[in-house]
Order: C-alpha cells, then sequence, then structure tokens
C-alpha cells in the first residue's frame, strides 16, 4: 500500500511519548535557575487545529499565574495568533513533531532567560533540543496527559464512544477546570490588525459572508468537490450570499474545482493570509462550512456560528456551542478509515441535502 493510502498522523501522538520520556529523565540533571525569576514558558508546538484548541487553557493559566511573564514557544505557522494572546510576552518558535512547516528562527538554549517552570504541553525533537538544556526551576511535561489520552482514544474507537475533547485535556495538563473564554477575553488585536483584514477585497460586501474550508490532510475526511458545488449553488438560490475560500496553498485545487462548476462568482484568500488575519477575518463574517480541521477549530475561537462535516472518528474536536452544528455519519466508528484510505468513507454518506438543511437551521438559530 502506498503512502498516500496510509495515514501516520495519528502515530505522531504516540511517538512525542518516548521524547516525553527522554525529557523527563534528562531533566533530573539539568541546570536549574538559581534563583526565582517570575518567567513561565509554555510549549506548543503542534497544528492549526490542536493549537486553536488549547488557547482557552493557555489564557487561563496565564490568569491563574499570579502576575508572571509568559512566554510561549509554538510552530512557525502559529506565531502570528500567539502573539496576540493576552499576557504573552514573547513568542518563540520550533518545528513540530508534523514536520509540515520549516523553522526559519534557529535558537540556542543561552537565548532564552531561566525560567521558574516550564510547560512543554507538545514536543518534538527541535523541542528537545531547546529545553533539555534550558535554566528552569521545574520542567513539566505531558507525559502522563498524553500516554493516557493515546489509550483513551483507541478505546473510544473500539467502544464507539465520544472521546474526551482536546480542549479538555489542555486544561488539565496546565492545571486548569475547562470553562468558557470569549474571544475578547482571549486576544488582543491592534487597529492595524482590523484595519488590514477589513481591506480585504474578499470581505467588502453587504452580502452575508460564508466562509469555506474543503481541504483536509486525510481523504477519509475530505467531501468531493462535485457535492461542495452543488451545495453552494442551493444556499446561494436560497438568499444573497458570498462564499469566501481559507486554506493552505494545497486547498487550491479544491477552490479552482468548485469554482468551474459555478455560474457565479467565488472568492478565495487560500495561501494569501496568515493565521491571525484568518482569524480576523472569520471574525467578519457571518458563518464557516467546513470539514474537521484547523479553520474550523479557529471559527469556534471566532465566536463565528459553523457547520461541520466529520469523517471517521474519534472527534477530539467538536463544538462547545450548542448552537454550531456537527453532521456525522459515522457513530463513533472508523478506526480502519482513520488510518487506511477507501473508497466509501464515512463522510460520503452525508449528503447535500443534509448540509443545506443543517445550513438552514444554522441561519434560524444565530
Amino acid at each position: 500500500m502506498s503512502a498516500r493510502r496510509v495515514n501516520l498522523d495519528y502515530l505522531n501522538l504516540y511517538q512525542e511519548i518516548p521524547l516525553f520520556c527522554a525529557l523527563t529523565v534528562g531533566s533530573l540533571f539539568r541546570r536549574k535557575a538559581l534563583q526565582k525569576t517570575g518567567n513561565v514558558l509554555i510549549v506548543n508546538t503542534c497544528l492549526i487545529g490542536e493549537f486553536a484548541a488549547s488557547v482557552p487553557a493557555i489564557r487561563d493559566c496565564i490568569l491563574r499565574s499570579g502576575g508572571s511573564v509568559v512566554d510561549l514557544m509554538v510552530a512557525p505557522p502559529l506565531k502570528s495568533l500567539a502573539e496576540r494572546i493576552r499576557g504573552v510576552r514573547r513568542v518563540y518558535t520550533a518545528r513540530s513533531l508534523y514536520g509540515r512547516s520549516s523553522d526559519t528562527a534557529h535558537h540556542t538554549a543561552s537565548a532564552f532567560e531561566p525560567y521558574d517552570t516550564i510547560f512543554v504541553m507538545r514536543i518534538s525533537a527541535d523541542v528537545y533540543r531547546l529545553v533539555r538544556t534550558m535554566a528552569a526551576g521545574k520542567i513539566r511535561t505531558g507525559l502522563r496527559a498524553y500516554s493516557g489520552y493515546a489509550l483513551h482514544l483507541w478505546g473510544s474507537l473500539l467502544l464507539r464512544r465520544r472521546p474526551k475533547q482536546w480542549r479538555e485535556l489542555n486544561f488539565e495538563m496546565l492545571g486548569g477546570v475547562p470553562r468558557w473564554l470569549s474571544f475578547d477575553e482571549l486576544f488582543e488585536c491592534t487597529p492595524e490588525d482590523t484595519a488590514g483584514v477589513a481591506a480585504l477585497d474578499a470581505l467588502r460586501t453587504s452580502e452575508k459572508k460564508v466562509v469555506i474550508h474543503t481541504g483536509a490532510s486525510w481523504p477519509m475526511k475530505h467531501w468531493s468537490t462535485d457535492r461542495w458545488a452543488a451545495l453552494l449553488d442551493k444556499i446561494r438560490q436560497s438568499g444573497e450570499y458570498r462564499f469566501i475560500f481559507v486554506g493552505g496553498r494545497e486547498d487550491a485545487a479544491d477552490y479552482a474545482a468548485i469554482a468551474a462548476q459555478l455560474e457565479f462568482p467565488v472568492h478565495s484568500l487560500i495561501g494569501q493570509i496568515d493565521l491571525l488575519q484568518l482569524m480576523l477575518a472569520l471574525r467578519a463574517s457571518d458563518y464557516f462550512i467546513g470539514v474537521d480541521s484547523g479553520p474550523a477549530n479557529l471559527a469556534r475561537l471566532a465566536e463565528l456560528r459553523s457547520l461541520t462535516l466529520y469523517g471517521p472518528g474519534p472527534h477530539m474536536y467538536l463544538p462547545f456551542d450548542p448552537r454550531d452544528i456537527a453532521l456525522d455519519k459515522s457513530r463513533g466508528r472508523g478506526l480502519y478509515q482513520m488510518f487506511f484510505s477507501t473508497k466509501h468513507g464515512f463522510i460520503d454518506r452525508i449528503t447535500v441535502d443534509e448540509v443545506y438543511d443543517a445550513f438552514e437551521k444554522l441561519v434560524w438559530n444565530p
């Protein structure tokens, strides 16, 4: 079976456990900070969706830190958004275990101030290289939490149960209790940030703006472009809507295939904006329709009413606002489809009419 037919992303969760173990053992011999500094470092090098789900827990940790100075270390694409989290002083970058982007900033341990505490929520070889020699009073890792969660996910799939949500796990890792935090409690954006996004041509309209994200890193979470085109055509006939596509450059092919089937214009911000601009574009829009992905999690942070199409389980990123809608035909199943590509996935059972009816409910329940 070719690599394209095998999904290894979920195995990255298990690859982190040996690195956590090595860091835990190595921390016994690390150079410790000689005195308290009031500095805290939170390390969370992960993918977009995972990071979005962790932001409330990070902000909650900052609020409970008693005035400590808090720095973050994230994967490079997350830097612009991480810098706008309230209470964050400085943001460093390190490559994630997924290796989907390269790090342009090469730090050494000597570049960091001593920290009272380093919370290592996610780890990679790059993170291990940096953190193992940093001066810190104590290093706390996600070893226990992730080891338990890895087993929990397998059990959830086998028993067809809803797993503990990723946002809940992040609160537990940082010693907090899951709670709701509004966008304004989480982020502090500048007027320049807002004005720059407001000036984007795609957002300058009196029509209702619907953000669309079709991309998925795994084909079993991908809905066909023909169905997307049929859905947008049906929604367009029901009212004045502008459809705005977002995603990475790999999503451009979906946009082109869908646009070619429509008799009205659609708009694309694919590959044109960074993560902070995407968040603000979501804030300036009216609805989100997309697959289970990073932009879907960002839409929830942006408090944008969302409709999400799910493939196989486990579903770690379900909506936490009861007004949002999740369409799922897996019913907790999908162990094989999560790792191996097949011709007929659970997401293919979701019809255009079902998505259209769900969107109508979203409109009538703002």
